[in-house]
């Protein structure tokens, strides 16, 4: 999961993340969880979603630009070969070299898109409305300096790459550096000292989800003073979404909080953890 939003430069300050193998592998989870359903802008041809395992997406909402990191065991160019089989030329005139790494131009049913790839599982996706080619190329580009370490990336925000490696693995998360953007959040008046908020969901037996969340502080001082808003805000949310579990505690400079729902209420469950527009 590291490598993958290794891929999110800084300047996209959140990113929303999906296992699709372990989704494509549950019954109950496919016909409830997918980036549509979860409002996913994905940066990829629709043909090429169905051959990538995990996904990443990022989006800045000024410039309505996507970003899209994956993992594959398919090469892009074979992905691109695949699509011309169904009649869908998208791969231009192939592949053009930055930093040691391939980037295709396609124009995908009239949507301008770049792809690249970072490393031999791993690669990314670009598009935004209105954007040109050259636009598309340079986010593309943008994620491959982040990646290769030419430039700052998400993880590099002070303190989120300890969040991450501290939560549990799961089939879909969250990764953000501005904890105001969290809607779980929307009613308290700021959050001084937050540095940023990693959460993972993942399945328990029962028809049951659980969502792990760490919101990291600059200091003890600061976890402490917010403890008891993020407590209500969670029982405030729990009057409408029925939790079957919460939960809240203290370890340090980070608040680690837990909430476990029926799956059929993941995805309204999610957006409460998802970065707000």
């Amino acid at each position: 999961l590291t490598k993958l939003l290794s891929l999110v430069p800084e300047s996209f300050n959140s990113t929303i993340f999906l296992d699709l193998e372990f989704l494509r592998s549950n019954d109950t989870l496919a016909s409830l969880v997918s980036p549509e359903v979860l409002g996913m802008d994905v940066a990829l041809p629709s043909i090429a979603t169905g051959l990538v395992d995990t996904i990443a997406v990022a989006a800045d909402f000024e410039t309505r630009s996507v970003i899209t990191p994956f993992q594959s065991n398919f090469a892009i160019g074979n992905m691109l070969q695949l699509a011309g089989g169904f009649g869908l030329q998208l791969g231009g005139d192939g592949p053009v070299p930055y930093e040691g790494h391939d980037v295709w131009e396609i124009n995908a049913l009239g949507a301008v898109l770049a792809m690249a790839t970072a490393d031999e599982t791993a690669g990314v996706a670009a598009s935004g409305q209105g954007l040109s080619i050259e636009e598309v190329r340079a986010l593309v580009e943008g994620s491959l300096d982040a990646f290769d370490g030419r430039f700052a990336g998400l993880l590099d925000t002070a303190g989120l790459a300890g969040l991450l490696g501290d939560v549990p693995s799961g089939f879909a998360g969250v990764a953000l550096s501005e904890c105001e953007t969290l809607p779980l959040f929307t009613g308290i008046q700021g959050l001084p000292g937050c540095t940023g908020v990693v959460v993972t969901a993942d399945i328990l037996p029962g028809d049951l989800v659980v969502f792990h969340s760490l919101i990291g502080f600059t200091g003890q001082d600061e976890a402490a003073s917010t403890m008891q808003q993020a407590i209500e805000a969670l029982e405030d949310q729990n009057r409408f979404h029925d939790f079957e579990d919460l939960g809240v505690r203290q370890e340090g400079g980070d608040l680690r909080v837990r909430v476990i729902v029926n799956v059929s209420k993941f995805a309204d469950v999610f957006r409460l953890f998802s970065p707000d527009s």
